[in-house]
């Protein structure tokens, strides 16, 4: 059994928390604020509930397998729900594209409406291409630990040097179609120039595997892994900040925290910002290259959110609707309200140069007479911006050359997003193993 000390209490650090625990290691977890979850939490004020980061996640198979390999299956603790609304579209020349989710016959039926077969079938045939991609991208890069170099085939298949946006030029022949597509970028924080093409794949995801949230809000998932880790018995400290990671030749010895208390441990899992652990908390030589790897790095543009609670009848909105323009605004209603009464979660892809009431009566949501509770989100870590193919190359390993020491989360392999970062977890607890 060995000593583990997790960094941080956001998605990946609690779900690795909890695979470790299963595995039988004795593990403590370091947060430094005085809440679990990150990015996983909620706002509450004046009746109203809203996501604070994370409504909704594609790819369930990464959380179940989750809650299964570190006890009872996630349906013990909370209810996964298919969104079975639409994604909406509304584009600048004033036309609406509802475009179903996990539904490859409905998204023909819905491309054909709106811009003619010949669309339909493009973006059909660019979607069911991603098929390949990701068996790909699965096989090489979601599963395994971060590879030096991928293999030949596997470069073949996803050419990485194609960006996303030169990929809507070529196989999409209408200007909405390729905002839909580039749209998968800007959620992430991306500019489609600079992301690769491959990154698409999240639309074959979504078609495949639908989208998935929980019924009052997604931050009830992070409430679930706090209550396993309670069930696992780990030790959680809150209120705890690291200052360093203490390692001797090499190998990791265990962490010192702000308060001058020094734990002891065999292994150390960051759930931070690999720039922050690698430039500040870790001075072993053995950390230089790759020091120097994510310093070559920028974090991703973080949404502008703000929650509104809203009065009486307004427009009739799914999920999530996509404002296209500049910038993009994402509009959600999974928000919980009193009853007569509606909770919106509208984020900001950029920076606002208007208010955000501002910005959705001039898209045709006239709301602001509706607006009776107003709260803004602190910014979240949204990961590493792509700057190019090479930053997939540049981000932090889940693996770290301080014997020991693990990365996990949005700024370490594969990435962002709740399915991601719950891979990284398990490539940990796979590579830390069995006490």
């Amino acid at each position: 059994m060995s000593r583990v000390i997790v960094i941080g209490a956001g998605l990946a650090g609690l779900a690795t928390a909890v695979r470790l625990a299963k595995l039988g290691h004795q593990v403590t977890v370091c947060e430094a604020e005085d809440r679990l979850g990150g990015a996983l939490g909620r706002v509450e004020a004046d009746g109203f509930s809203w996501d604070a980061g994370a409504a909704s996640t594609t790819l369930p198979a990464a959380l179940r397998d989750l809650f299964r390999k570190s006890g009872r299956p996630i349906e013990s603790l909370v209810q996964l729900d298919p969104v079975t609304t639409p994604r909406r579209h509304l584009f600048g020349d004033g036309s609406v594209l509802d475009l179903p989710i996990g539904d490859r016959a409905a998204q023909l039926e819905t491309w054909t409406d709106l811009a003619g077969e010949k669309t339909a079938k493009a973006w059909t045939g660019l979607v069911d291409s991603y098929g390949e991609t990701w068996q790909i991208l699965r096989k090489t890069s979601l599963e395994p630990p971060l590879l030096d170099r991928l293999p030949l085939p596997a470069l073949r298949g996803l050419k990485p040097w194609q960006s996303l946006d030169r990929v809507a030029e070529r196989h999409l022949d209408d200007d909405r179609a390729r905002a839909v597509l580039r749209y998968f970028a800007t959620q992430h924080g991306s500019e489609a120039r600079s992301t690769p093409g491959y990154v698409g794949v999240w639309s074959y995801l979504e078609r495949t595997f639908g989208r998935w949230t929980v019924a009052g809000g997604f931050a009830a998932v992070g409430d679930a892994l706090a209550q396993r880790a309670v069930e696992r018995k780990i030790d959680v400290r809150t209120g705890a900040e690291v200052a360093a990671v203490t390692s001797k030749d090499g190998v990791v010895t265990g962490v010192r925290l702000a308060d001058g208390t020094e734990l002891l441990a065999e292994v150390v899992v960051s759930d931070i910002d690999p720039r922050v652990l690698y430039t500040q908390l870790v001075s072993d030589p053995a950390a230089k290259k790759v020091r120097k790897q994510v310093e070559k790095t920028h974090q991703a543009q973080a949404a502008y959110v703000v929650h509104l609670g809203l009065r009486g009848p307004v427009p009739d909105l799914p999920f999530e609707t996509v404002l296209h323009g500049t910038p993009t605004v994402t509009v959600r209603t999974g928000g919980t309200a009193p009853a007569g009464h509606t909770a919106w979660s509208v984020l900001v892809h950029g920076y606002p140069t208007d208010d955000v009431v501002d910005l959705l009566v001039a898209r045709g949501l006239h709301i602001r007479d509706k607006v009776i509770s107003r709260q803004t989100s602190a910014s979240w870590w949204t990961g590493v911006a792509w700057e190019g193919y090479r930053t997939a190359g540049r981000r932090a390993g889940n693996i770290s050359p301080v014997k020991g020491l693990y990365c996990v989360g949005a700024g370490a392999h594969p990435g962002g997003g709740v399915p991601a970062t719950t891979l990284g977890a398990a490539i940990v607890a796979d590579a830390v193993g069995k006490a």
